[in-house]
């Protein structure tokens, strides 16, 4: 039996699990004893989720109690779903069919509490704490994330911090700026500015990433601008969503207090076309209406699962409807975000994956210069990291 898992560590030693999981009264004992010793050895040897094939996988929960649900991307965090029991032993069974190159994250909900999967290695954490990540045989995972991939956050080490003063808004802003190696004073240099920027440090783990990129040589030297949203992660206003609502006092902010202190403390160069603005979701919308109202300051705008759905769908229909900018656009978006935000963004609005879309097909009727992409994933920073890497590579990317 050992050889048998050893050989094939997808556990297609047996075809038909899930067959035989839906039927579990039904089968010899020593067809359960040996389906029990092979899953034990499989989730011992961290070979978990099990695949079955390249579509269907199963999760599982071993434990006396009463109810065990999935919760995750594919519902969009709403309505989980619900594992089969089995008794005797007492273990809970779930088989989920996805595209082989998809991914998503989840939680369980035992009795009604939602854990981690105690099975699964893989635990990229957001905002709120961590998750657990299902990866289909075909999704390929990032070298540059190995050492992230089972939970560690990136790190603020090296990062300089500073605090802005109260202007357009009337309250401060704290921000870190990340320098190249062998940063010279005598250069100028593009330069990357990132909304919700503790969480593109913590879990885009986007310092780490610069550095493996420039070192490998596949961009030029850049210095990155992290600016912290108030009261992170928190409801109370003022927060990311007051600003990123298309605030017009942010894009003061942003462009005419921001972008001159970073100018004027650093080597960056300040053409518009060596500026990139990126953001993730909500930030994702304000990343690509600050590039469209203030292109004189950013020709350039990276956006990740973007809000582009928020108010009745306003910003697509100024790309629609108002004079052509000279922009280089990049966005995409997950096959997975057709419920995003369900328990506070209007029901018309929580389809972000259709609003990409539309965003797509506008653009294309009016001739802008953008790339887009959509991928079998969901909406939180698993895929996010992995994605920003190409997209860096696409604006910065050294010519060979």
């Amino acid at each position: 039996m050992e050889r048998t898992l050893e050989k094939n560590t997808k556990f297609n030693y047996n075809n038909n699990l899930s067959a035989s999981l839906e039927n579990w009264n039904s089968i010899s004992e020593n067809e359960k004893s040996s389906i029990i010793e092979n899953i034990n050895l499989s989730i011992l040897r961290q070979n978990y989720p099990i695949h079955i094939n390249d579509s269907e996988v199963i999760l599982l929960y071993k434990g006396n109690n009463e109810k065990v649900e999935l919760l995750s991307d594919l519902t969009g965090w709403k309505e989980p779903l619900s594992f089969n029991k089995v008794s005797n032993p007492d273990f809970f069974f779930l088989k989920v069919n996805l595209e082989p190159d998809a991914r998503i994250q989840y939680l369980l909900l035992v009795d009604g509490n939602p854990i981690v999967d105690p099975y699964n290695k893989y635990q990229p954490r957001h905002g709120l704490g961590a998750m657990s990540e299902l990866a289909m045989p075909k999704y390929e995972r990032h070298p540059y994330l190995d050492e992230f991939i089972y939970g560690k956050e990136g790190s603020f080490k090296g990062l300089k911090k500073h605090i802005l003063p109260a202007g357009s808004l009337p309250y401060e802003h704290e921000i870190y700026v990340y320098l190249p190696e062998d940063y010279d004073k005598n250069k100028k240099y593009p330069t990357i500015y990132f909304h919700d920027g503790p969480d593109y440090i913590r879990y885009g783990v986007v310092p780490s990433s610069l550095k493996k990129i420039i070192t490998d040589n596949l961009i030029e030297p850049c210095i990155a601008v992290f600016v912290t949203p108030p009261n992170l992660h928190q409801p109370k206003e003022p927060n990311r969503s007051t600003e990123y609502g298309l605030n017009d006092d942010y894009v003061k902010f942003f462009c005419d207090e921001l972008v001159p202190f970073i100018d004027s403390n650093y080597n960056s160069d300040k053409d518009a076309r060596r500026r990139i603005i990126i953001g993730d979701s909500y930030a994702g919308l304000i990343s690509f209406y600050i590039a469209f109202v203030r292109n004189d300051i950013f020709a350039n705008a990276y956006s990740q699962s973007g809000y582009f759905s928020f108010n009745k769908n306003r910003l697509i229909n100024l790309f629609r409807n108002e004079p052509f900018k000279n922009l280089n656009l990049m966005f995409d978006v997950g096959t997975y975000e057709k419920i995003v935000g369900a328990d506070f963004i209007p029901p018309d609005e929580q389809d972000f994956t259709k609003a990409n879309r539309v965003m797509k097909e506008v653009l294309q009727s009016r001739n802008y210069s953008f790339v887009y992409n959509e991928y079998h994933d969901g909406h939180l920073w698993g895929s996010w990291r992995k994605l920003l890497i190409n997209a860096l590579i696409h604006f910065l990317g050294v010519k060979k």
